[in-house]
């Protein structure tokens, strides 16, 4: 179960950047209730992503790597019964968003880049704009919202484009795994 969009400001890649996320109440809840920590290892998250949740499988269907991830499976992301294994963790929130603030549009465009692969993103400027029609074209180009920060008012000149996750990966879930950690 989810929420609506909750805003927190953090620090990953090397960027400060305020990232709206929504939630999985239920994930939270049954992670506090299992006192599951973050989930970092590799190749735990690869062998979660090839599990399928709430289904057992057999423990002998796994490959050697996978047995071998599966003894360092933090207590309450999987269940083991007999010759089993069933998955219960899921991803503990969903990102939306990525707002990276900066002086100039460049450097900002750059930094909020890094968030292609798991949201949308933007850019915000605090300050006019210097050769805006480039900032505008290259933010429209690349799909990075761009926002002008000028007294009390902010620009939206360009809306960050909606992101469509084309795939699932590991480093998507440690993306989403640091920012639970940092919000929680």
């Amino acid at each position: 179960m989810s929420v609506d969009a909750c805003m927190d400001a953090v620090k990953i890649f090397g960027v400060r950047a305020v990232l709206a996320y929504r939630p999985d109440l239920s994930e939270r809840e049954r992670r506090s209730e299992a006192c599951t920590g973050i989930l970092n290892r590799s190749d735990v998250i690869n062998l979660l992503m090839g599990l399928p949740v709430g289904q057992a499988v057999p423990v002998a269907a796994l490959s050697d790597a996978e047995r071998r991830a599966l003894k360092h499976v933090p207590r309450g992301v999987v269940l083991r019964e007999g010759a089993t294994v069933t998955r219960a963790a899921v991803q503990p929130l969903r990102v939306d968003l990525a707002v990276v603030p900066g002086r100039g549009w460049q450097s900002a465009m750059e930094q909020a880049e890094r968030f292609t692969p798991f949201c949308a993103r933007a850019a915000l400027v605090d300050g006019p704009l210097r050769r805006r029609d480039d900032a505008i074209m290259q933010a429209d180009f690349y799909g990075i919202g761009l926002l002008a920060v000028q007294g009390d008012e902010v620009e939206m000149l360009v809306p960050p484009r909606p992101f469509v996750r084309k795939r699932y990966t590991a480093a998507g879930w440690r993306f989403v795994e640091d920012v639970h950690r940092q919000v929680s």
